[in-house]
């Protein structure tokens, strides 16, 4: 382990302690005061996704990779739900017929049709 890899692992570790009180004032004291949608939670929400976003490209930090594409996921599933609300349902139907569509060709591939226990698809 050569001296830049020692002070980027340094970094990491100062990196997630300081970043621990952060996340505790979003999972903690910001739902008390704000509800979901306010601009200073979203505000917040991205300021903490700015800074994994650097950690990951600065410090080379993996778990920091983990959070903010979470993150990041999260933000575009609010603002998909944000932007179109009945399209929740919709959403969800196409992905349960999927994996009611994926079910049936496994279950076809491991039992062969006379002696399914299932109900045939409608």
């Amino acid at each position: 382990m050569g001296p830049g890899a020692r002070v980027r692992a340094l970094m990491r570790a100062a990196y997630r302690l300081v970043r621990f009180p952060f996340r505790l004032v979003d999972d903690v004291v910001l739902p008390v005061i704000f509800d979901e949608d306010a601009p200073v939670r979203r505000a917040y929400g991205q300021f903490l996704r700015d800074c994994d976003s650097a950690a990951v490209y600065l410090l080379a930090d993996d778990t920091a990779t983990v959070r903010a594409t979470l993150l990041r996921r999260r933000s575009a599933f609010r603002d998909a739900i944000a932007r179109h609300p009945s399209s929740i349902h919709t959403e969800s139907e196409v992905v349960m017929e999927h994996h009611r569509a994926r079910f049936r060709e496994r279950r076809r591939a491991t039992h062969p049709p006379g002696n399914s226990t299932t109900l045939p698809p409608r």
